[in-house]
């Protein structure tokens, strides 16, 4: 949600009410505000509001202390009281936060739009060939619907993040929480990741330790991670996943022996749609959401996690679960 600036302006001009929003928003304190003509913090604003305000949206800059003017848009509706004007209420947002939260969503669109239109085209192709082509061999065949059938599955996984980023930016993200063991959804979590048990073997440490949350939920947290850790250790390597007890709570690490993160890329991999962009992670595909995902659940925990790699030398997670009320 954006922050919001409110003005009051009384008949004559005068600022009645200058919230904190506003305060942050121009730079111009609630002192210095309450009590001056409008005109002096934002000229021309009462002579745009009585001829714009019907219009939409109002473009007005505000002066701060250092005089520097400050792009603002919003709107403006008059106040009456017995039927004479008493006024007017103004709310009003950064004119750069909204260029920028526009710019966020064009990139969003783009980006969904692309990872959504690379399966969708291999499944027309192959599904165009199949259908021009009756005579192919039964090999064949089977092979174009293999990969037929594995880009469904990617379309329906990035379909299955996306909606996960929904209830992560509505704020519902817990459905239950419940004591259970981290060998329970890590045997559920192993049972259903591809991968080839030769090439990436699997360790596992838990012992019997007990964690606070909504199963479904740390799931989809390790399945992530250890998804990752299989994609980026193209050349194979064992990967191992231990655990620790402290007073409050749980630490789960997962390490790999892969081409590990940049140290450059570090800050940024939780970031939404962020991706590590270098020829090794171009063939290994995905949405740039995993990671994101992986975050926002975790915090949903009131945990954190956290990462240490090395580039080429392999990478490890650190998911700190405290333990809370069930």
């Amino acid at each position: 949600m954006l922050d919001e600036g409110v003005c009051l302006v009384d008949a004559a001009g005068t600022i009645e009410r200058w919230s904190s929003g506003a305060e942050g928003l121009t730079g111009v304190s609630v002192g210095d505000a309450v009590g001056r003509p409008l005109a002096q913090v934002a000229p021309g604003a009462l002579e745009t509001f009585e001829r714009d305000y019907a219009r939409g949206p109002l473009e007005i800059c505000v002066a701060d202390l250092d005089g520097e003017l400050r792009p603002l848009v919003g709107r403006a509706r008059p106040l009456t009281h017995g039927g004479e004007p008493a006024g007017w209420i103004w709310v009003f947002r950064s004119e750069q936060r909204i260029r920028e939260i526009d710019q966020l969503k064009a990139e969003f669109v783009g980006t969904v739009s692309h990872e959504l239109r690379t399966p969708l085209t291999s499944i027309k192709a192959y599904t165009a060939t199949l259908r021009t082509n009756p005579h192919l061999d039964e090999a064949t065949r089977g092979e174009f619907l293999q990969i037929v059938e594995q880009e469904a599955d990617r379309l329906t996984r990035l379909v299955d993040d996306l909606l996960v980023v929904t209830r992560v930016e509505s704020g519902f993200m817990l459905k239950r929480r419940q004591s259970i063991s981290l060998q329970q959804i890590f045997d559920r979590v192993l049972t259903n990741l591809a991968r080839d048990a030769q090439r990436h073997p699997i360790y596992l440490d838990l012992g019997n330790v007990m964690v606070s949350c909504d199963p479904d939920r740390l799931h989809e947290v390790f399945a992530n991670l250890l998804e990752n850790a299989v994609k980026y250790s193209p050349q194979g390597g064992e990967i191992r996943v231990w655990a620790e007890r402290f007073p409050d709570g749980a630490k789960v690490m997962i390490g790999d022996s892969g081409i590990g993160i940049p140290e450059g890329e570090l800050h940024y991999i939780f970031d939404k749609f962020y991706r590590v962009d270098n020829h090794l992670t171009a063939s290994a595909g995905g949405s740039g959401l995993g990671l994101y995902i992986v975050r926002s659940i975790v915090r949903a925990h009131g945990g954190s996690v956290d990462v240490t790699s090395v580039a080429g030398q392999g990478a490890t997670f650190t998911v700190t679960l405290p333990d809370r009320n069930l």
